[in-house]
């Protein structure tokens, strides 16, 4: 029986994904959690494997392209079945003459010139034999795989590989950095963040919360979580009370999700990554520290993989650390809302006849105005602002 082999969904946040290479082409056979081909999405790399052993009897998407997620990518005939189908046959028919030949090098000659025969010059074809991770850091770099020699077993080509080489071009070839080619992670971030504007009713709601008790309580620990944290914990405790402000637009319908995901944008050479505190609302303060801190110290090794990245259904990005008080961040399709965070200082304020100085933060709240108005926004960050307000709350 033919199976389907459909673009899958790492996560909610995955809409669509890319063909980078085929591993295997048609005709070839397979083993059950082989790795087919290399996929492109949220922001990471990662193997489609076959879900049965079999034959694959035709590959419908090309290298390159771009579908949907559930997009049927392939077609896998179970043994034996290959060879009885009319498409099959007329495929093996077309490949009567001998197969290309792999090199060392991972490109293809034809068989004729492999065996000493006249044959045209080798045309260039992907290299195979890159750790998926390599791949991405490659495009990153803007470095050509065909160029870099590979350090490891059967001279696979890994991360090492492709920044020594990276190095290797910039020594010999100095840029004057008038260009930045838009590919890669930074292409793939233009490109949703474009398609995130066009494709929602964006609007920011801007207001300020006292967090002097926060200040004074985080303080108090040996052990301090960062301010984001408490930002991601209190964020999710909002979102039990706004569930509007957790949701996605499936159609015609606005979906409620049932689960609070935390992603938490992180910065990187190239962009943003955004890893995700699964559960947030129901996670103790100190574990989402933990977590944070690890995904985060994964993120920027480069060795998160997808489950890291996807799955988010609400937001988080900070540029305190910047400097930057109050900014308007870009929905993280498809969620419906982001919430950026701004530094914390020190603001006078009335006590009776007294004049204080409290800690104050800027919230600025991006929601797609087709799902949430802003009167509940608005709903949203004045129970925010009281969650930040009572720390105890936050760390119990």
């Amino acid at each position: 029986m033919a199976l389907e082999i459909r673009m899958p969904m790492w996560g909610m946040g995955m809409l669509e994904g890319t063909i980078v290479e085929w591993y295997k082409r048609e005709g070839d056979a397979v083993e059950e959690g082989e790795a087919l081909a290399e996929i492109e999405a949220a922001k990471t790399i990662e193997d489609l494997v076959a879900p049965a052993a079999g034959v694959l009897q035709r590959i419908l998407i090309p290298e390159g392209a771009t579908v949907p997620v559930q997009e049927v990518l392939a077609i896998l005939a179970a043994d034996g079945e290959a060879g009885s189908g009319g498409s099959t046959a007329a495929t093996t028919a077309e490949r009567s003459e001998p197969g290309p030949v792999p090199t060392a090098g991972g490109g293809l000659i034809p068989a004729a010139a492999a065996s000493g025969g006249a044959a045209e010059a080798p045309a260039a074809g992907p290299v195979r034999n890159v750790v998926p991770r390599a791949r991405q850091r490659a495009k990153e770099l803007g470095v050509d795989l065909a160029a870099v020699t590979g350090s490891g077993p059967g001279g696979r080509i890994g991360v090492e590989d492709v920044e020594r080489a990276a190095a290797a071009s910039a020594a010999a070839a100095p840029d004057d950095g008038s260009t930045i080619a838009l590919t890669g992670m930074r292409g793939t971030i233009a490109r949703r963040m474009r398609e995130s504007l066009q494709s929602t009713a964006q609007l920011t709601l801007v207001t300020t919360a006292d967090v002097t008790e926060l200040v004074e309580y985080r303080e108090s620990l040996e052990k301090r979580p960062s301010y984001t944290d408490f930002v991601v914990k209190a964020a999710a405790l909002a979102l039990r009370e706004h569930p509007r402000l957790n949701a996605t637009i499936d159609r015609d319908r606005i979906r409620l999700l049932p689960d609070i995901h935390i992603g938490v944008a992180t910065a990187v050479p190239d962009g943003l990554v955004v890893p995700v505190i699964r559960h947030a609302d129901s996670t103790p303060l100190a574990r989402i520290a933990e977590e944070s801190a690890a995904l985060v110290a994964k993120v920027r090794a480069g060795t998160f993989g997808a489950e890291d990245v996807s799955g988010s259904t609400f937001t988080v990005t900070s540029l305190g650390g910047q400097g930057v008080d109050a900014f308007t961040p870009i929905v993280n399709p498809p969620e419906v809302a982001i919430l950026g965070v701004g530094r914390i200082v020190d603001q006078p304020a009335r006590d009776c006849d007294a004049l204080v100085w409290r800690k104050v933060v800027t919230l600025s709240l991006t929601i797609d105005h087709q799902v949430v108005d802003g009167a509940p926004g608005a709903a949203f960050l004045e129970t925010l602002g009281e969650l930040l307000g009572s720390p105890d709350v936050l760390a119990g």
